[in-house]
């Protein structure tokens, strides 16, 4: 009797590329932490090597020379892959989705179909105008051709579109045997409306969108948050993030006029269907485009990992090893080490605390302390004194996540220090981080 599927998945659900315009992506590779303190190394690992013009795929064992820029100076895009799995009725685990289970269920690789819906919402996230929402989707397919992601919007020129990426399926082969497909973005490049004559710029890769039609060109944060779109919601933290020619110069608080760039950065879903005769089984996955990364031997302090690993598992652990918490330390010690710590010390940090509250301009630490080599020092120190037992006093200076908006001297000096969240106040790590830096304390 043939085994009926109840459910497919697509892994892994969240997939991060990373944008780049060499037209050779980056092959994979892992990071090996050192006993030290010194950086992780990068070590090469297993890479499946894709035609573009066929679909047709090998895997390259780790001797691929790992390299970040093509040689014309490209930075080489991370692609990832989303493979498909299943679950059989009346089991609980999901196993790999293969070649072999379509020719079980007399069923060709055209059997399944994709689809892929990507946006971009940078500008509509500020201006509030929907017809600024940059949106691209492909048609379901089952071939294994590239389908671009043409990414329109309605306040564009007429006939102009940007490209969001491309979606490919993979052709499953005796050597790769699962069904996979790959995301690869887009080049890293920025757009914008046509320039006059005396602002051309060169890095502007293509003129797209009409100041004519939308407001993105030319715009500016209000400085009352009720005249905001969506009170408030929209409104741009920190506010000069964006390119634009400066707006009240000299005065607190600063505000842009936006010159109407953008990139092509995106996040959207992808879908697969399982076509079974008169019925078909789904599942999804997300994916997003981001910057490429210019420290690849670095880890942050907090991450969107470690914001899903509090979802799933609570804020609390009930023990942890000081291999736990030592690789807290350690992406500690990685993000500052790539800080301008005095600056941030004495302006960036400073200055932003008294934007935001109307504190003081002050350093938040003693400029002896906030000097970049002495704060290596510091976390390299704690580091490789972690067996020794000093992690009970690291362990009480850590800033909790309802001590954010604590800008009082003694608040601002908590770890981990000159470091901002996305809601613009200081950092802290997530609880479950807290916890495991705590338990660890307790058990030495």
């Amino acid at each position: 009797m043939r085994r009926k599927i109840a459910e497919i998945r697509l892994l892994p659900p969240l997939a991060i590329a990373r944008l780049g315009s060499s037209p050779y992506p980056l092959v994979n590779y892992e990071l090996k932490t050192p006993n030290d303190t010194g950086p992780r190394r990068i070590v090469p690992a297993p890479t499946i090597r894709v035609t573009r013009t066929t679909g047709h795929a090998e895997l390259k064992t780790p001797k691929l020379p790992i390299e970040f820029r093509d040689p014309a100076g490209r930075i080489r895009p991370v692609a990832p892959f989303l493979e498909l799995w299943m679950r059989f009725e009346g089991e609980q685990n999901l196993q790999p989705f293969t070649i072999d289970t379509l020719r079980s269920l007399r069923l060709s690789p055209a059997s399944i179909r994709w689809r892929g819906h990507v946006e971009n919402l940078k500008i509509l996230r500020r201006t509030g105008d929907e017809k600024d929402r940059i949106k691209a989707e492909t048609r379901p397919f089952s071939d294994h051709k590239v389908h671009e992601l043409r990414g329109k919007c309605p306040n564009f020129l007429k006939g102009k579109s940007v490209p969001l990426g491309s979606l490919q399926y993979i052709v499953p082969s005796a050597e790769l045997s699962g069904i996979r497909l790959r995301f690869t973005p887009a080049g890293g490049h920025v757009y914008g409306p046509p320039p006059s004559k005396a602002d051309k710029d060169p890095l502007i890769k293509a003129a797209v969108y009409d100041g004519q039609k939308g407001s993105w060109k030319r715009y500016s944060e209000p400085t009352d948050t009720s005249q905001a779109p969506n009170q408030g919601r929209f409104l741009t933290s920190p506010p000069l993030i964006f390119a634009g020619e400066t707006l009240d110069a000299g005065q607190p608080k600063q505000r842009l006029r936006s010159w109407g760039y953008f990139d092509d950065e995106c996040d959207g879903i992808v879908e697969a269907e399982l076509r079974l005769g008169s019925h078909s089984l789904f599942a999804f996955a997300r994916i997003v485009a981001g910057p490429p990364t210019f420290a690849p031997d670095s880890l942050p302090i907090r991450s969107v990992a470690d914001e899903l690993e509090q979802a799933m598992f609570g804020p609390n652990v009930d023990k942890a090893t000081l291999l736990e918490a030592a690789e807290i330390v350690r992406c500690a010690l990685e993000t500052v080490r790539l800080m301008n710590t005095a600056e941030m010390n004495q302006e960036g940090m400073a200055r932003a605390d008294t934007d935001i509250v109307k504190r003081a301009l002050e350093p938040i630490f003693e400029p002896s302390v906030a000097d970049s080599v002495a704060i290596r020092a510091r976390h390299e120190r704690i580091l490789l004194a972690l067996e020794s037992g000093s992690l009970a006093w690291f362990a009480r200076m850590l800033r909790h996540y309802d001590e954010v908006a604590d800008f009082s001297t003694l608040g601002r000096r908590k770890m981990p220090g000159l470091m901002r969240g996305a809601d613009g106040m200081h950092m802290a790590l997530t609880r479950r981080q807290v916890s495991k830096i705590q338990k660890a304390a307790k058990s030495y």
